[in-house]
């Protein structure tokens, strides 16, 4: 099962698990069978003696001692929203041999290696041993392996463009908790416009499918309008957009280069 903190209910939907060419025919040929879920598949064995024992005729016949599944990837941005090198390409790969791997609760979640590839045929793979099927399915329980991946945090900044020349006497955007925005700063964006820029400085936030934070653009010096929270401000913008998550920045400083999710928005 993959597993994702980007989606909201954790369960990452666009990974798919393929069985590599040699593990396909060793799966056909000795009765296995795959059923796809959302977020991964399950593998059963049939025999009239024991899986220990049939994977172990499997790797004296075939000389093959490890099923491998090649995975796919069906979101474009993954690698975006994705807590990784930002620059890396190549692909992730996974082995129930992995001294890396943790254990808990009867689930083994498989630790994560990128490989550099300047070109990759799929996004990655994962090896599952038969030293490693037999030590568990002694137990007759079944095995569970998972991997994990955490979403991107990332510096977000909004660019407000003022066409309209609405009243900005002193802006500000809404604190949540520890993240509070920096700005404004007169900037010029790449239209050749004049932008405010408010950025959430070193509070990276994280990425996530779904708003996890409601930020609204206000007006300090103005707190008398009606239908507004006088410890804040005049609301101008109310419920400012998440950043698009096909679209990142990188901020190079002295100290090290930072993701940033930039966000245009026109008054």
């Amino acid at each position: 099962m993959a597993y994702h903190t980007f989606f909201d209910n954790q369960k990452c939907n666009c990974l798919h698990f393929k069985p590599n060419k040699i593990t396909e025919n060793i799966l056909l040929k000795f009765g296995f069978k795959i059923d796809s879920v959302s977020n991964g598949f399950e593998l059963f064995g049939s025999t009239q003696t024991s899986l220990p024992d049939l994977l172990d005729y499997i790797s004296k016949t075939t000389f093959q001692d490890y099923f491998e599944f090649e995975i796919k990837c069906s979101n474009p941005s993954f690698n975006l929203f994705t807590e990784m090198p930002i620059q890396w390409l190549g692909q992730i790969t996974y082995s129930s041999q992995d001294s890396k791997n943790q254990s808990a609760n009867g689930i083994i979640s498989l630790n994560q290696t990128l490989e550099t590839k300047t070109i990759s045929p799929h996004f990655g793979s994962v090896k599952i041993y038969f030293d490693d099927l037999q030590k568990n399915l002694y137990s007759n329980t079944p095995i569970q392996y998972k991997i994990n991946f955490e979403a991107r945090a990332t510096q977000w900044q909004y660019y407000f463009i003022n066409r309209n020349a609405v009243p900005l006497n002193n802006p500000s955007i809404t604190e949540k908790g520890a993240i509070q925005f920096e700005g404004p700063q007169q900037v010029t964006i790449q239209t050749g416009e004049e932008a405010l820029l408010f950025t959430s400085s070193s509070a990276n936030i994280p990425l996530s499918e779904k708003p996890k934070y409601k930020f609204d653009l206000i007006n300090k010096s103005d707190t008398s309008e009606l239908n507004q929270n006088s410890s804040k401000g005049k609301i101008i913008f109310k419920g400012l957009p998440v950043p698009d998550v096909s679209r990142i920045g990188i901020l190079n400083t002295d100290e090290k280069s930072q993701v940033t999710s930039p966000i245009y928005i026109y008054l």
